[in-house]
């Protein structure tokens, strides 16, 4: 028993994180929307499970599989999409869905969070998965996050 609670502490405490020599936001060309459709960078900064990679589904569609302070963006149509975050099972985590209404002709940014919760109780990391205005968004990602490619 006292070697599985080692074990799982380690798996609790490593970290997924984005290669070093991964391309900063300022590096990657986003694109700008064009012909009906629009961008949404999604991104990643520290949550629990930390040492897992998220995995971002649009509309049942792997899209990207992101580590810590790491970043991606897709090209959709406009209209109402489901973004669903999993994990691996050996985090224990169960994956999450919400609609979110994606706008014509434009770029928006979506901060992806998760939290856990100790056996007390206790909550690290936030369940808010929220659209960010882009200045904030911008440097927060500037500040923190690696490019990871998205799936075709």
């Amino acid at each position: 028993m006292k070697y599985l609670l080692i074990l799982m502490l380690f798996l609790l405490t490593a970290c997924a994180s984005a290669p070093k020599d991964a391309l900063t936001f300022d590096e990657v060309k986003i694109p700008a929307p064009s012909d009906g459709e629009s961008i949404l960078v999604f991104y990643r900064r520290v949550s629990p499970p930390t040492a897992y990679e998220m995995k971002v589904h649009i509309n049942d569609v792997e899209k990207a599989s992101l580590p810590n302070n790491a970043f991606s963006f897709v090209r959709l149509t406009p209209g109402t999409v489901t973004i669903k975050t999993s994990w691996t099972r050996w985090s224990g985590m169960p994956s999450r869905s919400e609609s979110l209404e994606i706008p014509a002709n434009s770029t928006i940014f979506l901060e992806l969070n998760s939290s856990v919760y100790t056996p007390g109780g206790m909550q690290f990391g936030s369940d808010r998965t929220q659209l960010q205005s882009d200045n904030f968004a911008i440097n927060v990602i500037r500040d923190c996050c690696k490019y990871v490619d998205s799936k075709p």
